[in-house]
C-alpha cells in the first residue's frame, strides 16, 4: 500500500512538472505561504515557505502594488484569479495564480489554498502603455470596491478613511492627501485627515482653525460644488493670489481638490498635493477621485446616521433599563368576540421586578393565567379591557405585598392589542403624607405643651394664639381673655423693641418684666417681676408676604440665678485650676469635638483659641515618644480594649525647641457607644514640672551627698596612705642617718628625707588648697607680671628634677608678655603640669611655652613625649583623686585644683594626648 502511495506521489510531481503547475497554501495569521515542490523550484526557494512580503518582492515592480493588495483581499472575496510577471529562477516569467478554497481553522485562523501555473506572455503585455492604464483602472476599481466594503463593515471610520487616502497617495505617487472640514458658518477650516508620503512633512497640526477670510475664490469654488485641478500653480486665476501664496509655501507643484457635500451643505473637501513633480490631470483621474469623494460623502453620512441611531437606541435602552420607573409591556389576547381573556407579559425592566418584589424571570415572557389566580386575573382583565377597548389611559394605585411598596400605575395603549404599564414608587410619598398628618398633630401637641411660651400675632400685632406655657409664664388663667390684645400696646415692651419688630425678621432681647405695669393690658394672677428672654421671628407665606410674627418667651429668673451660681463656681474652679495648674477636658474621640478649660490648653503648650480637634490626636507640642503612647491608647479605646490612661508626658516649653515641661495626663473612658458615633473621654492634666525639677534636684543632691561621702572616704583612705608613705620614709631614713657612719650613705639618706619632706609638704599644701576650694575661701591676688619670666623661672628651677635622657625646654623666641592675674596660682598650675610631665616622661623632651590664639586670650601649654593618656582617661583626668598610675607618688588632686584655679580666673583648661606618644596640658586665660 505504501509503495502505491509513493508511486502516486511521483506521478503527481511528474504531472506538476509537465503541466508547469504547483500549489500554494496561505496562512493569513502568520503571513506565510506553504509551497509545493514545483513552486519552490520555480521561485528558487531553499525551503518550502516564504512570507507574503518576500513573495511581493518577486512580483515585477509595475504589477507589485496591485497584485499584493488584491491578494490580501482574498479574505473578503470568493473568486480570485490574476496573471502577472515575477522574477524566478528562469528570469522574468508570467504566472497565473488562482484561488481554490478558503476555510477557518479550529482556532479561527483564516487560510486559503490555490494554484500557481506558468503561462505564456499575454498578447496585450507587449503594449506597455495600454497595459499600465488597464492595471491602473483595475487598481482604481479594486480600491473603490475595497473602500465600499470597508465602509459597510463595522470598521473604525478613521482607519477606513486613512486607507482610502493611502490608496490615492499610492496611485498618483503624491506627496500629501487630506480631507478638510468647514465650520458651520464657513469662517474657518480644519484638516481632519492627512496621509503623507515618505520625506514629506505633515501639515495637519498647522492646518487647524484656519480663517477662510482671504481665500474667497477657493471657498466660492467649493460652495459651488466645483473641483479645483491645477497642473501648475500658474493655472490659478489672478483673484486667487493669496491661495497661490499659501500653496507655494507648501512647495505644491500640482493638486486636485474635490468638494465634499452631504444632503444639506458642502461640509469640506478632499485633495491631493504633488510636491516633487508636475502632473497633467486626466478626466479619468478626476472621475475616479470624484467617485471616491462621493463614496466618502455617502458612507460617512450613513455611518454617522447609523452611529446616531445606535446612540439613540442605546440611550433609550439604557433609559428603559435604568430609569427609576417600572416598565411592563403587555400583549392582549382576545376571543372571537374581541373580549380579552388573557395577556402575555412581553417585556419588563428590572425596576419593575424590584417594585413588585418578584424575580424578573418569574413573569417576563409568561401569560398572566400562569401567574395569577382566576379571581385576580379577572380583576386585572376588567381594568385592562376598558383601556384596550376605548384606547384611553388609566391611573391607579397598587400595593405589592411581597416588596411592601405602594406604586402609582399609569396604563395606556400605544398600539392595538398592546398595553404599557408604568409604575412609579410612591411608598415614600405615601409615608410622607402620613408623616405630614402625624407631624401636624404632633406640632399642635408640641405647641400646646412645649416648655417655652409661644405667642402668635398677625401682621397688625394682634395676638391670635398662645400656648399653655405662655399662659403659665404670664399668669393667664383664661386664654380668651388675652386673645385680641395688641403687642404694640404692651406697656412692658420698650419703644425701640416695637420698632425692631416692624423692621427686622429675627432678633431676641431680654427685659425685666413687671406685672404691676400690665393690669390695664390683660388680667394676670402673678405679682412682682421676672427675668424674661424673648425671641421674635416673622412669618411669611408662599408668596413671601408677611403674615405676622411669633414670640418665644422663656422665664429666665431661675435660669439666670442658676447661671450666676454656675459662673461663680466656674470662676472659683478656674482660679483653683490656674493656681494648682490642673486642666480639664471632655471630648468625643470619634469627632475630637468637645470642651477644655484654659489651663488644659496651657498644660499642653497650646493656645486656648485652638479648636480641640486640632490638638487631640495631633499633639504637635508633645514629645514624639510620649505622643506614640497616647495615640496607641486612643486606638485601643476606639476598639474598646482600654478604659484609662495614666502617664507622665513631656510638653515643649513655649518659645523653646528642645526644653520640656512635665505634665501628668489622666484619661478615662466615660461613655462607649461607637454605633451612635460616641466615645466620650474625660481627661485631667496637671503640670508637674516644678515637682520633677525638685525631684531631680533631690536626686542630684542625694547623688552629690553620696559622691561626697564616697570621696570623703576615698580621700581619708588615700590621704592616710599618702601621708603615711613619706612619714615612714622620713622616720626610717632619719634613724638610718643616725646609725650610719658612712658620709656617702648619710648624704643619700638626707636626700631621701628631703625628697619625702617636699612630697609631704606638697601633699599638705594640696589638702589645704582643696579645703579652701570646698569652703569657698580660695583667694587670688592679682598684679601685673610677665608670663615669660614665670615660665623661665619654672624651667630653671625644675631642671634638676628631670630624669636623665629627658630635656626640659622653654620654647625659644617667645616675646615678653605682661598680663594681670595671680602669678602664684599660675605658678602652681604650670608647676603641676611640669611635675606630671616629669613623672611620666623617661625619654625625649618636655616643652613649656605660650601663644595667643587671638587678640583677647593667652594660651599656656606643657608638652611632653611621655607615655600619653588613653581617650577615656582624658575625660576624667581633672577629677579629684584620679591617678593614672598608682605606683607613681601623688594624691591625684593637683589637676583638680589646677582646673578650679583656671576656671575661677575665667579661663578653660584641657589636655590633648595620644597613648604612647605624649601629652599636651594647656589652659587659656582672657587677657582683659
Amino acid at each position: 500500500m505504501s509503495g502505491n502511495r509513493s508511486h502516486e506521489a511521483k506521478r503527481f510531481q511528474l504531472l506538476s512538472s509537465v503541466g508547469q503547475i504547483g500549489w500554494w497554501e496561505a496562512d493569513f495569521t502568520t503571513g506565510e505561504y506553504l509551497c509545493s515542490e514545483y513552486v519552490c523550484n520555480l521561485l528558487g526557494l531553499k525551503g518550502d515557505t516564504l512570507t507574503f512580503r518576500q513573495f511581493g518582492q518577486l512580483i515585477r515592480e509595475d504589477y507589485r502594488c496591485r497584485i499584493t493588495r488584491e491578494f490580501l483581499s482574498i479574505e473578503e472575496i470568493e473568486v480570485y484569479e490574476q496573471t502577472f510577471p515575477i522574477y524566478s529562477s528562469q528570469g522574468i516569467v508570467w504566472v497565473r495564480s488562482r484561488l481554490g478554497e478558503k476555510w477557518l481553522t479550529e482556532d479561527g485562523h483564516p487560510k486559503a489554498f490555490g494554484i500557481l501555473q506558468l503561462v505564456d506572455i499575454p498578447a496585450d503585455a507587449q503594449s506597455g502603455g495600454i497595459l499600465k492604464q488597464f492595471n491602473e483602472l483595475l487598481f482604481r476599481q479594486h480600491s473603490v470596491s475595497q473602500s465600499l466594503r470597508n465602509f459597510l463593515k463595522d470598521k473604525n471610520l478613521s482607519e477606513v478613511i486613512s486607507g482610502v487616502l493611502k490608496d490615492v497617495l499610492e496611485l498618483f505617487h503624491g506627496g500629501r492627501v487630506y480631507i478638510v472640514e468647514y465650520d458651520a458658518g464657513y469662517r474657518t477650516q480644519s484638516c481632519t485627515y492627512e496621509v503623507v508620503a515618505d520625506g514629506v512633512s505633515p501639515e495637519i497640526d498647522m492646518l487647524q482653525q484656519i480663517p477662510t477670510n482671504g481665500m474667497e475664490w477657493w471657498l466660492k469654488q467649493m460652495l459651488a460644488g466645483k473641483p479645483i485641478l491645477l497642473n501648475t500653480l500658474s493655472d490659478l486665476p489672478r483673484v486667487a493670489r493669496q491661495e497661490s501664496e499659501i500653496l507655494a509655501v507648501q512647495n505644491i507643484k500640482s493638486l486636485m481638490v474635490v468638494p465634499l457635500r452631504n444632503t444639506e451643505r458642502v461640509w469640506g473637501y478632499i485633495g491631493i498635493d504633488l510636491v516633487d513633480r508636475y502632473y497633467k490631470w486626466t478626466n479619468e483621474d478626476y472621475q475616479w477621485f470624484s467617485s471616491l469623494a462621493d463614496i466618502i460623502n455617502i458612507c460617512i453620512s450613513l455611518r454617522l446616521a447609523r452611529d446616531e441611531a445606535d446612540r439613540e437606541r442605546n440611550f433609550l435602552s439604557n433609559l428603559y433599563k435604568h430609569m427609576p420607573m417600572g416598565y411592563v409591556r403587555l400583549s392582549i389576547l382576545c376571543d372571537e368576540e374581541g373580549e380579552p381573556y388573557d395577556y402575555l407579559i412581553t417585556d419588563a425592566n428590572q425596576f419593575s421586578a424590584d417594585l413588585c418584589g418578584s424575580p424578573l424571570e418569574r413573569y417576563k415572557g409568561r401569560f398572566a393565567s400562569e401567574i395569577y389566580s382566576s379571581d385576580k386575573l379577572s380583576t386585572k382583565l376588567l381594568i385592562l379591557a376598558d383601556i384596550h377597548k376605548h384606547g384611553l389611559y388609566r391611573e391607579l394605585d397598587e400595593y405589592f405585598e411581597e416588596s411592601k411598596r405602594t406604586c402609582h400605575c399609569i396604563i395606556y395603549s400605544p398600539e392595538p392589542d398592546e398595553l404599557v404599564c408604568l409604575y412609579m414608587d410612591v411608598t415614600e410619598m405615601r409615608r410622607t403624607y402620613m408623616a405630614l398628618d402625624h407631624s401636624e398633630k404632633l406640632l399642635r401637641n408640641l405647641f400646646s405643651n412645649i416648655p417655652v411660651g409661644v405667642e402668635i400675632y398677625n401682621k397688625d400685632g394682634i395676638l391670635i394664639d398662645l400656648n399653655n406655657k405662655d399662659m403659665e409664664i404670664f399668669g393667664v388663667k383664661d386664654k380668651s381673655s388675652t386673645l385680641g390684645v395688641n403687642f404694640y400696646e404692651n406697656p412692658n415692651v420698650p419703644s425701640d423693641i416695637r420698632e425692631r419688630v416692624k423692621i427686622e425678621d429675627e432678633f431676641d432681647f431680654s427685659q425685666d418684666y413687671e406685672f404691676s405695669n400690665v393690669s390695664d393690658y390683660y388680667e394676670s394672677e402673678k405679682k412682682g417681676g421676672i427675668e424674661l428672654y424673648t425671641k421674635v421671628s416673622k412669618i411669611y407665606d408662599n408668596q413671601g408676604d408677611n403674615n405676622g410674627f411669633v414670640l418665644i418667651n422663656i422665664d429666665n429668673t431661675e435660669r439666670i440665678s442658676s447661671i450666676n451660681r454656675i459662673r461663680d463656681f466656674e470662676n472659683f474652679f478656674l482660679l483653683i485650676s490656674e493656681y494648682a495648674k490642673v486642666g480639664y477636658a471632655k471630648l468625643n474621640l470619634l469627632t475630637r469635638n468637645g470642651y477644655a478649660i484654659k489651663q488644659w490648653y496651657k498644660n499642653m503648650g497650646e493656645d486656648e483659641d485652638t479648636p480641640l480637634a486640632e490638638v487631640v490626636g495631633i499633639y504637635n507640642k508633645m514629645h514624639p515618644q510620649d505622643r506614640v503612647r497616647v495615640l496607641a491608647f486612643f486606638e485601643k479605646a476606639k476598639r474598646g480594649e482600654a478604659t484609662s490612661f495614666k502617664s507622665e508626658m513631656r510638653v515643649l516649653k513655649p518659645g523653646t525647641l528642645n526644653q520640656w515641661n512635665w505634665v501628668r495626663m489622666n484619661v478615662v473612658l466615660n461613655r462607649y457607644d461607637p454605633a451612635n458615633g460616641l466615645i466620650e473621654l474625660i481627661g485631667v492634666n496637671y503640670d508637674i514640672t516644678e515637682l520633677k525639677e525638685t525631684e531631680q534636684k533631690l536626686i542630684e543632691a542625694k547623688e552629690k551627698a553620696e559622691e561626697a561621702d564616697r570621696l570623703k572616704s576615698a580621700f581619708l583612705a588615700n590621704m592616710s596612705h599618702e601621708i603615711r608613705t613619706p612619714l615612714n620614709a622620713i622616720v626610717g631614713f632619719s634613724s638610718l642617718l643616725v646609725e650610719t657612719e658612712d658620709p656617702e650613705e648619710k648624704l643619700e639618706y638626707a636626700k631621701m628625707v628631703e625628697e619625702n619632706n617636699e612630697l609631704l609638704l606638697q601633699l599638705i599644701s594640696d589638702i589645704l588648697d582643696l579645703s579652701k576650694i570646698e569652703a569657698g575661701t580660695f583667694d587670688f591676688k592679682f598684679r601685673d607680671f610677665d608670663i615669660n619670666t614665670l615660665c623661665g623661672d619654672l624651667v630653671r628651677s625644675m631642671q634638676l628634677r628631670v630624669k636623665p635622657g629627658v630635656e626640659l625646654i622653654f620654647e625659644p623666641t617667645l616675646p615678653q608678655c605682661v598680663i594681670v592675674s595671680d602669678p602664684n596660682r599660675l605658678h602652681q598650675v604650670v608647676s603641676n603640669f611640669i611635675n606630671n610631665a616629669i613623672k611620666f616622661t623617661t625619654t625625649g623632651s618636655i616643652r613649656i611655652g605660650y601663644d595667643k590664639p587671638d587678640d583677647k586670650h593667652l594660651r599656656v601649654y606643657v608638652t611632653d613625649t611621655g607615655i600619653g593618656i588613653a581617650p577615656e582617661a582624658c575625660r576624667k583626668i581633672f577629677d579629684r583623686f584620679i591617678k593614672l598610675n598608682s605606683f607613681v607618688q601623688g594624691t591625684g588632686l593637683g589637676l583638680s585644683i589646677s582646673k578650679s584655679i583656671i576656671e575661677q580666673l575665667g579661663g578653660t583648661i584641657g589636655v590633648n594626648s595620644e597613648l604612647g606618644k605624649g601629652s599636651t596640658f594647656w589652659f587659656i586665660l582672657p587677657l582683659e
